[in-house]
């Protein structure tokens, strides 16, 4: 597929949809304006720095990546650049001069990234240096890092691909049929706990064998439900999480759900739709959903907790988890932080004008933002914050919690003023 079938436009995002012929089918949304908000969180910017030329006006989400105390980013033309975390300094460029779908992961002294022509590559952490290379079948969508000497790559045409991490030896092959209609994009393949976990185009959650690439189970999140192929198009596109043994996952036109690790049991789920994908802490399931809104779900029954609709149609990043609050970036180049207690925002700051693709990435109380045009800025959590006011306007949820699937309606989640 050329490379021009991915130039989507920044308001539509991935309600462009392409056809196995490049056709597209658009569908304009217009964008919430942003309304002033109390801010009660100071968030400081430690440095800001540029990382090659960004994603170059493609529709690519290549998430910056850290290793100790070092940081990795990477542009669409291939520009590798290792920072020092801690104060921004540039320590070493690298220039592959090649087409970047997916990148960078990471894993034993490597860093990998698949490009447009069906190759992963492999450098060395400490300097850039070329370790190897292997041809695969289709483009290069997205890379998992690498876990027991394996690391798997997805290609556009739903095949999965386990390769040796030292030396890219191809280990095995494994994948599923790609539906005539699909978003563009792929789901990170999850490495762990002796399974691969992958999100397919056909809304399928899949574990395999990491050693040898056979399938172990498969669970529905999705079911295709229409007459159009456009109705019926479901995807599992966006960020999963794996924690104590459950993978929270959300399909686009289908469910979030929490399914066992061990057999693909599902736990719980319900209707919501999202590309975006999902963060997870101790006992919130945070998602961000196809409209902009975002999602506080009960990480036990799935059921409503909060929901934030002030970003609608803003094109908002999957949410992180950070300390006592949540982060996301939107198309504009903003920063929204929201408190996990009640979804209400508490600062605001903007990155770029050019806007915000890739999640961000958060370590501690910093969350590293890279914009499309390839500005990596480093955003601190400085204490002490301002208290925040009790919001006695609010009227409690006494509604009941979602205990089983065959539940419904699911609870009204709280309409936020502010």
């Amino acid at each position: 597929m050329p490379r021009a079938a991915i130039a989507i436009p920044l308001l539509t995002g991935l309600l462009v949809v392409l056809l196995s012929a490049c056709a597209t089918v658009d569908e304009t949304r217009i964008p919430a304006e942003l309304t002033p908000i109390r801010t009660f969180l100071n968030v400081r910017s430690q440095w800001n720095v540029a990382v090659g030329n960004g994603v170059d006006g493609w529709y690519l989400k290549l998430n910056p990546t850290l290793v100790g105390d070092h940081l990795y980013g990477i542009d669409s033309q291939g520009t590798v650049t290792a920072i020092q975390a801690s104060d921004g300094e540039i320590l070493w460029q690298r220039a592959l001069d090649v087409a970047v779908i997916a990148g960078l992961q990471r894993g034993g002294g490597a860093l990998f990234l698949g490009t447009e022509d069906g190759v992963v590559i492999a450098l060395n952490q400490s300097n850039g240096r070329e370790l190897w290379r292997e041809q695969l079948g289709a483009e290069v969508m997205a890379l998992s890092n690498s876990n027991l000497d394996v690391m798997v790559a997805r290609t556009s045409d739903s095949q999965l691909y386990g390769l040796d991490a030292r030396s890219g030896e191809m280990l095995w092959q494994a994948g599923r049929t790609t539906p005539v209609l699909n978003l563009r994009g792929a789901s990170q393949p999850v490495v762990g706990s002796g399974r691969i976990v992958v999100g397919f185009d056909d809304g399928n959650l899949v574990a395999l064998s990491p050693i040898r690439g056979n399938v172990l189970w498969t669970t529905t999140i999705a079911n295709p439900v229409g007459i159009s192929e456009l109705e019926r198009l479901v995807d599992i596109d966006g960020v999963i999480k794996v924690v104590d043994g459950i993978i929270y996952v959300a399909a686009f036109q289908g469910r979030v759900a929490a399914v066992t690790l061990s057999e693909g049991r599902v736990l719980w789920s319900r209707p919501l739709s999202s590309h975006m994908g999902l963060d997870v802490d101790a006992e919130h399931v945070y998602v961000t959903d196809a409209d902009g809104y975002i999602w506080a779900l009960d990480r036990v029954s799935g059921a409503t907790l909060w929901k934030q609709d002030k970003l609608k149609n803003r094109e908002v990043t999957a949410p992180v988890v950070i300390g006592k609050y949540i982060v996301v970036g939107d198309f504009e180049g903003y920063t929204h932080w929201l408190a996990k207690d009640d979804g209400h925002f508490v600062a605001r700051n903007q990155v770029g004008s050019a806007g915000i693709l890739a999640t961000p990435l958060v370590v501690d109380d910093t969350a590293y933002v890279l914009d499309r045009g390839g500005q990596l800025a480093a955003l601190s959590i400085a204490a002490p914050e301002r208290e925040r006011p009790t919001l006695s306007d609010q009227k409690p949820d006494t509604s009941e919690g979602l205990r089983s699937l065959k539940m419904k309606p699911f609870p009204e989640p709280k309409q936020l003023s502010r």
